[in-house]
């Protein structure tokens, strides 16, 4: 589970799948994991937690700014992701 420390969560909204939020992993204890979600952070048991944590270059090509809510867009670039 470590390997997943750093990487970016994405919640969705309805069946347009347009980001919300994007969270951070912050830590990854033995049964927890620590997600920034910018203005919150939130702690998750192992088994509630449920997205699939991408890579900075992962999440630029699985994503297009089309697909972005103005907040989203903005928590994007404070976390450095180049969103086209």
């Amino acid at each position: 589970m470590k390997d997943i420390l750093s990487k970016y969560c994405v919640k969705t909204f309805g069946s347009t799948n347009v980001v919300t939020e994007i969270g951070q992993v912050t830590k990854v204890a033995s049964r927890t994991i620590h997600v920034d979600w910018g203005m919150k952070t939130w702690i998750y048991q192992n088994k509630d937690f449920r997205w699939v944590p991408l890579t900075k270059e992962e999440f630029e090509k699985k994503y297009k700014k089309a697909k972005f809510s103005e907040d989203a867009l903005k928590r994007a670039l404070v976390l450095g992701l180049d969103i086209k």
